[in-house]
């Protein structure tokens, strides 16, 4: 079946309630609704569209079928979850220009963040790779997500993890001893507060402390961390320009110590 819409080739034919929708723009071909076995019970499908929705809020909202859709995800409760965080946070979504300008970059990134809260993982690279989108693009809307999205949804917590949260849960993934990983710790807090995603300064501490005592290889940490092998090696290079500034910041003083004594002497 073409759809009128878009002659797109692919329809997917089980909908929110049973009806035809393409995949690629959303378009809903078939309404002829589905016999439900469940009739106690009926979750609020925060997915549907009424009258006081706005054109801009449909159009989100068709954007989160279609992506859904592409990736194979289930209505329920992966999508709904997403659907309601469009719904609540409406305003933040639709003001922010990063966020409105991509929204099917904005929507992977907020059903990775979704899968995440439910265990079940999947990686940005891989959605963007399903969905053909920059994973780089996916990965900074992820990262805006999770640093301002606040929601009150009982289900739905979007963690705000710091670096040190994002390496403890994957070296231990990888094959590195407890030196390596203590270092790669203590390298991350004497860096606190420069700024970064979180997960690539994870990844760039661990490199920095691995490269020169292992054969653990960029690419293999990138695979490990969800990122690219570039991404790990950018961060490391910024860590490694951090721990250098950090140590003429301390020998600063001294040397000014030493210039007054040879003064006064």
């Amino acid at each position: 079946m073409n759809c009128p819409k878009c002659y797109g080739a692919i329809v997917y034919p089980e909908g929110l309630n049973g009806e035809k929708i393409c995949t690629q723009c959303g378009l809903v071909i078939d309404e002829t609704p589905a016999i439900k076995s469940f009739t106690k019970w009926a979750p609020e499908w925060h997915s549907n569209w009424n009258e006081q929705d706005s054109e801009t809020l449909k159009d989100w909202l068709t954007t989160l079928r279609v992506v859904s859709c592409q990736l194979n995800l289930p209505n329920y409760p992966y999508r709904e979850e997403a659907a309601y965080t469009i719904r609540t946070q409406n305003r933040l979504l639709f003001k922010s220009q990063k966020l409105s300008k991509n929204k099917r970059a904005t929507v992977a990134a907020l059903m990775h963040l979704v899968l995440k809260e439910y265990d079940k993982m999947r990686s940005i690279k891989g959605i963007a790779k399903d969905l053909s989108l920059d994973s780089a693009l996916v990965m900074k809307h992820a990262w805006i997500l999770n640093k301002t999205l606040k929601t009150e949804h009982e289900h739905l917590k979007i963690q705000r993890k710091t670096a040190v949260d994002y390496l403890r849960e994957n070296a231990t993934k990888m094959s590195v001893n407890k030196e390596l990983f203590l270092n790669a710790e203590s390298t991350l807090l004497e860096t606190k507060g420069s700024g970064g995603n979180p997960i690539g300064l994870a990844a760039g501490a661990l490199y920095h402390v691995c490269k020169k005592k292992t054969n653990i290889s960029k690419e293999k940490i990138g695979e490990v961390f969800g990122i690219s092998a570039r991404t790990v090696y950018s961060n490391e290079v910024k860590i490694r320009k951090l721990m250098a500034n950090k140590k003429r910041t301390k020998s600063t003083p001294v040397i000014i110590c030493q210039i007054n004594n040879a003064l006064t002497i």
